[in-house]
């Protein structure tokens, strides 16, 4: 004789698998949404962030993957650096080439007072130094500069993610940057923005704090 068996689904189970589900649909999408919301807004301003931008755009935004870097810890001594620490979170990013002397002092010094001066926004900045030798900056120089985090790498490495700034702004229809260049990184890891060394420390604060107006990431 044969029984025919009918399963049945609890719909407290079923409607916990969907809450569920919608949860991890929602992980991937809003980033996505919000990412192509910030794009839209670059294309409508033209490629810029409007007629009150001082710095240079970086346009199209060039994603900064597959960091390998070390960052410096007085604790510890190195630890590890990828682009995950360029994520949820505007950066601004400077590598020095060769001795640091007076252009690389100044633009240690503006990336600081410009986050000093977001006052209750500069949480959402962080600065970043990519040095290319462990002496390239005096440690005393450092001390002055708390909460700045230093990077360094094997030659490899610090090579790997020069090559991915020159490949961004090869593509970019600003063409190249001028030498001393301070770079800012959206929350998404996309190099998108420079600012060159002759540029008053005011005009980049103007254009970071708008950027911070009109954006909820980061």
């Amino acid at each position: 004789m044969n029984t025919q068996q009918t399963d049945t689904i609890d719909p407290a189970v079923q409607r916990k698998s969907r809450i569920k589900l919608l949860t991890l649909l929602a992980a991937f999408a809003i980033p996505l949404l919000l990412a192509t919301a910030w794009l839209h807004y670059v294309r409508v301003n033209g490629g810029g962030l409007g007629l009150s931008a001082r710095g240079e755009l970086i346009h199209p935004a060039f994603p900064l993957e597959q960091i390998q870097l070390a960052e410096r810890d007085d604790q510890s001594g190195t630890t590890a650096f990828d682009e995950s620490e360029l994520q949820g979170v505007w950066t601004m990013f400077y590598a020095p080439s060769g001795k640091c002397e007076d252009a690389c002092l100044q633009n240690i010094y503006h990336m600081r007072q410009v986050r000093l001066a977001l006052s209750h926004r500069m949480e959402r900045v962080q600065r970043v130094l990519l040095l290319d030798s462990p002496d390239q900056v005096a440690s005393d120089v450092l001390g002055e500069h708390p909460g700045l985090r230093v990077l360094q790498g094997d030659s490899a490495q610090h090579a790997d993610l020069l090559e991915k700034i020159n490949t961004a702004l090869s593509q970019s229809e600003g063409g190249l940057a001028p030498a001393d260049a301070i770079y800012l990184i959206d929350p998404f890891a996309n190099l998108m923005m420079r600012f060159p060394a002759d540029l008053p420390p005011k005009s980049m604060l103007k254009d970071i704090k708008h950027l911070l107006k009109v954006s909820r990431i980061g």
